[in-house]
């Protein structure tokens, strides 16, 4: 009896999952409600094929029916873009992704859309689209922060931690890291501690803190095995055998990355797949073992090209160039980095394009605001002709009466013209500032842009027409030039859109307590092999007690535009110094070299937009001009200064002074 019990309950599960599988003919579903139900059950299941299949299904028959309810619409389009975005389709998801979002809006269901959000965050940081994935994070943790979702609030932190590591803004990409760590803490949930951790562990590494990483991760591990989450359990052996390839321990790498692909191949990740593909290549580059490197790393282009993944497309075409010159290949390393240049400068020509065309709505609204004042003044003067109309009539009344009443218009005509005047005035210097503005725009695009661009068609030019002529040790030189020519125009265009941003008002300070020993030490790090290409002595003289009030970026960018400058216009075997003082209540940062020295006519020049800096002096090695012009207005914005004296042929002392922090 208790058999046949057993054998009724295997037929009557056997039954269920054949209903659950999508039989038309015994089980058929008559209305959306029913069949959304059923795709419910197939992932409650885990039969995510068959779920996939419904949901395709459903979308075909009830996507255009009016009477369909909008609620389950919604959740079909996003379950249909968590399908298409496990087979690799990224711009197909996120557009998907955008339907779902638009009917959850009209509905105003804030339960998806902050679904909906967090997932389109993710596939446009898939994308490469790291500031629309930024935006789309941000409104889902604003979604969930009004329903106390905590667990969806850490997850959204540890999202937008990501993009500022990605972005190397490590101090940002930490303090959210462990913002979502300590609300995991708060919740006991040890599958998003574990998570945190190993986000923490990204952050470290990126900042060659390895030993903190490893620690980390190894607690991550730790928390994964004790859950048996298997494919995280691989994204974490897949972090950590990176970590031993940079350290040069290839066999324990290959330990940690080899289990890690065999759990992302069986569990169908491809974009994972991708990731440890690109670390196994680079162990065996390491190694020297390039022809089993040149195969990780095309099949890792080949899934990353599959699925739309840009940032892996980036990394394994500049490491397959360098892997090329490593076998002396030069010709498949130039077609390799050319690929690599290609997709990187369009990713950044669309940021920039993006920021220029910001600048230029701001500008127009501007513009607007100011035909508004004329329109207002023209009303005013024709108000003021009625009431002189209106005076003219109450003259009849008597002479006491006129009298009285035009001296109270003249008064009042008087000081009406005089507001109005003040507003014009002000009008017309607003104006006048925002053209000086367009101006000195379009002069610096005009004078500083030509020059490198020209530089850059004129050696490709003369690259591609004697290719076939010229010697590997000549076209590593011409490609070494495209390369500092390229640099010098994407410097010159971030200090660019900095500036245009502290114009508009969307670059402000936030002022902090800046430990300068360690800011200055991070650039003296950055500037260190420039230093040593050159034989150039750098010592810093910065106490650990001395901080600073200011914006740690705008600091950063002040400290490194000098301290570029002075190795820069250093000649070989020479000397920098940075060291530092408090005075009264400021603290002054003095930067001297040993450099060619700068004439006492071109002091005055330095931080005046009317000049050009880039053609002070008579270094070959200057750039476009630009970036002590940005120090100078990054120095005001924070209240503090800068100033220099030099002569020619005794080097330059460079003075930055900003207001002492409480901590001193």
């Amino acid at each position: 009896m208790k058999r046949s019990k057993d054998l009724y309950c295997i037929v009557f599960c056997f039954f269920i999952l054949y209903c659950l599988a999508g039989s038309k003919a015994v089980c058929s579903v008559h209305s959306p409600d029913e069949l959304m139900e059923k795709i419910d059950s197939l992932e409650q299941l885990l039969l995510y094929d068959e779920a996939c299949i419904l949901t395709h299904d459903f979308l075909e028959k009830y996507a255009y029916d009016d009477n369909t309810d909008p609620l389950l619409l919604s959740r079909a389009y996003l379950k249909k873009s968590f399908c298409t975005g496990d087979k690799g389709q990224t711009l197909e998801s996120i557009a998907l992704l955008e339907k779902g979002l638009d009917i959850a809006l009209q509905i105003n269901d804030s339960t998806l859309l902050s679904v909906g959000y967090r997932e389109l965050g993710y596939w446009f940081a898939i994308a490469g689209n790291y500031q629309q994935g930024l935006e789309a994070y941000t409104t889902a943790l604003e979604i969930d922060t009004k329903l106390n979702a905590y667990e969806n609030i850490a997850i959204s932190l540890n999202a937008i931690a990501k993009i500022h590591e990605l972005w190397e803004q490590y101090d940002k990409a930490l303090g959210f890291y462990f913002q979502s760590l300590a609300i995991a803490k708060k919740l006991n949930n040890a599958d998003q501690i574990a998570v945190r951790k190993a986000g923490i562990a990204s952050a470290y590494k990126s900042t060659q803190n390895f030993d903190l990483a490893l620690d980390y991760l190894e607690r991550s591990l730790a928390i994964e095995t004790e859950l048996n989450n298997e494919v995280r359990m691989g994204y974490r052996m897949d972090q950590m055998g990176e970590i031993y390839t940079i350290l040069g321990d290839f066999e324990k790498a290959e330990e940690k990355l080899l289990p890690a692909l065999e759990i992302f191949r069986n569990n169908r990740i491809l974009i994972s797949e991708s990731i440890v593909l690109n670390h196994i290549g680079f162990n065996y580059m390491k190694k020297n073992d390039y022809a089993n490197a040149f195969d990780r790393y095309t099949e890792s282009l080949a899934i990353a090209e599959q699925t739309g993944f840009n940032n892996m497309k980036q990394k394994n075409l500049k490491e397959l160039s360098l892997l090329m010159q490593k076998k002396n290949n030069y010709f498949e390393a130039l077609e390799y980095y050319k690929r690599f240049v290609a997709l990187r400068d369009s990713a950044f020509t669309e940021k920039a394009r993006r920021q220029l065309l910001d600048f230029q709505v701001k500008y127009e609204s501007e513009q607007k605001e100011k035909e508004l004042a004329i329109m207002n003044q023209k009303r005013l003067e024709d108000q003021l002709k009625l009431n002189q109309a209106r005076q003219q009539r109450i003259l009849m009344f008597g002479i006491v009466a006129v009298l009285l009443i035009l001296l109270g218009a003249l008064y009042s005509r008087f000081q009406i013209k005089k507001r109005a005047q003040l507003k014009l005035s002000a009008a017309n210097n607003q104006l006048n500032i925002l053209n000086q503005t367009k101006n000195k725009f379009f002069t610096i695009l005009a004078h500083d842009l030509k020059n490198p661009i020209y530089a850059f068609r004129n050696i490709s030019t003369a690259l591609h027409e004697s290719y076939n002529e010229i010697s590997p040790e000549d076209g590593q030189n011409c490609t070494f030039e495209l390369k500092n020519t390229s640099d010098k125009l994407c410097s010159f265009l971030d200090e660019l859109l900095k500036w245009a941003a502290s114009l508009t008002g969307r670059l402000n300070p936030k002022p902090e307590a800046i430990v300068m020993n360690s800011l200055l030490g991070e650039i003296a790090e950055l500037y260190k092999p420039m230093a040593n290409s050159k034989n150039i002595s750098f010592t810093l003289e910065v106490p650990d007690d001395h901080y600073a009030l200011g914006d740690r970026n705008m600091m950063h960018t002040v400290f490194r535009n000098i301290i570029s400058n002075a190795i820069k216009f250093t000649p070989e075997n020479g000397w920098v110094k940075v060291e530092s003082k408090m005075n009264n209540q400021n603290l002054e940062v003095k930067i001297s070299d040993s450099g060619i020295g700068i004439s006492e006519e071109n002091i005055e020049k330095l931080f005046h937009m009317a000049n050009d800096p880039s053609k002070i002096g008579n270094s070959k090695d200057k750039g476009v001009g630009f970036g002590l012009f940005l120090c100078k207005e990054f120095m005001d914005k924070n209240k503090g200064r800068i100033w220099v004296e030099s002569q020619l042929g005794k080097g330059s002392v460079f003075y930055i002074e900003l207001p002492l922090s409480q901590e001193n």
